[in-house]
């Protein structure tokens, strides 16, 4: 998943133009940067990222520029040094500040560490910049959905609420944050608020797995007091093998109710 957010905008990276300006003498950095980057480049296109790595710092030493340590910070993340990709993407988005792919790079490096607040905030700046960006907005709305499972598992779920209602205010097309949305809305015991979330993830959700949903739903209307609705959402989560011995629990649970 995180490649995406790197392969989808490397191709930004156009070729830089080598020449100079008639009223000016031209800079033999200047030229030798420019080439060494557009050799660079083309390496991290052919996927030979460690030679592109030197090949970019040799540019890099001669002159600084955002394109330069936006490339190098992808190559880093190719190759899985994160914290350099770090230290990169953050030299190009100070360098450009409005250059989104470099947001939208430094997000995706962050969400593959587990960072969620430090994503969520560069996929952020990086949508500011342009709010259309779909590895951003795809990238944000996994970064939501981590960090809203990171504070369920810490049992902070007013916080986890919070969260959650954000990221649906901005980003209603993931099925995977409707369905955290239930989990931690039938922990705050807000069972009709579980169950509208709980269904608008069965009805954006592809694939026949759908046990995680059913018993949701059979959570929220048993703590609705509706105990046929819950059976049935319950019989229907025991048909998905993850979640039948759950299901079934909570069936002998509800026998003579």
């Amino acid at each position: 998943m995180q490649r995406i957010f790197f392969t989808l905008l490397a191709g930004t990276l156009l070729a830089v133009t080598i020449g100079s300006a008639q009223s000016a003498p031209p800079d033999p950095n200047d030229i030798e940067a420019k080439k060494m980057f557009n050799e660079a480049n083309a390496l991290y296109k052919s996927g030979n990222y460690m030679a592109a790595i030197e090949k970019v710092k040799g540019a890099i030493a001669l002159q600084e520029d955002f394109r330069y340590s936006y490339l190098l910070g992808l190559c880093y993340k190719n190759t899985k040094q994160y914290d350099d990709a770090v230290k990169a993407l953050t030299a190009s988005a100070q360098q450009n500040p409005q250059y989104e792919g470099t947001h939208n790079a430094l997000g995706g490096v962050y969400l593959v560490q587990g960072n969620f607040d430090q994503a969520i905030e560069s996929f952020k700046r990086a949508l500011r910049i342009d709010p259309k960006l779909k590895p951003s907005q795809k990238g944000i709305s996994e970064a939501y959905l981590g960090k809203g499972q990171e504070l369920m598992k810490d049992g902070k779920y007013e916080a986890a609420g919070a969260l959650i209602d954000e990221a649906l205010q901005q980003h209603s097309d993931n099925p995977k944050l409707y369905l955290l949305a239930a989990r931690i809305y039938n922990r705050l015991e807000q069972p009709q608020k579980a169950l509208d979330a709980a269904n608008e993830a069965l009805k954006q959700k592809k694939g026949r797995s759908k046990g995680a949903e059913y018993f949701e739903i059979g959570v929220a209307y048993k703590k609705l007091n509706e105990i046929a609705k819950a059976r049935n959402a319950f019989a229907e989560a025991a048909k998905d093998p993850v979640y039948s011995r759950n299901a079934q629990y909570e069936l002998d649970g509800l026998k003579g109710k």
